[in-house]
């Protein structure tokens, strides 16, 4: 079952369920997906990658947007709704493993460019992969050496 079928399913438990902060967050999800796809082609499914990735920049802009709150409750609420969205995301790599994926890469390569050995990392965790994260590892192990 893919991303958006699982999404689907889940909206229609909580429908029944009448868990009204799910459905309206899992309706803002494919209201995304939907407009995502008309930008590129109406006719055409967007692929597992798309979603995924669509998915990962709503939750960028409810963090950002819990940034921008100063009330609290209205923090509260956000965070939940967080929470529901990363539900669909891959789980991210943790510091061990990022390191580790740095360590093989510089590992298999000669190539000490920070641009191209993060690109290598970054394919090698897949969408695992925090960018940030590999960002900060990856400049402090280039500077050691």
């Amino acid at each position: 079952m893919g991303t958006r079928e699982k999404i689907n399913e889940d909206l229609k438990t909580a429908m029944k369920a009448r868990d009204q902060k799910t459905v309206s967050v899992l309706r803002m999800i494919m209201s995304e997906i939907k407009y995502a796809q008309s930008a590129v082609n109406i006719h055409q499914e967007l692929d597992e990658a798309a979603i995924m990735k669509v998915v990962a920049s709503y939750q960028k802009k409810l963090a950002k947007a819990a940034e921008e709150f100063p009330d609290a409750e209205k923090k509260a609420e956000i965070f939940a709704e967080i929470a529901i969205v990363e539900k669909y995301l891959p789980k991210k790599a943790g510091p061990e493993e990022t390191a580790r994926a740095i360590d093989a890469v510089l590992a298999t390569t000669t190539e000490r460019t920070f641009g191209v050995v993060m690109k290598q990392v970054l394919a090698h965790l897949g969408g695992g992969a925090d960018g940030k994260l590999v960002s900060e590892l990856l400049k402090k192990r280039l500077e050691s050496k």
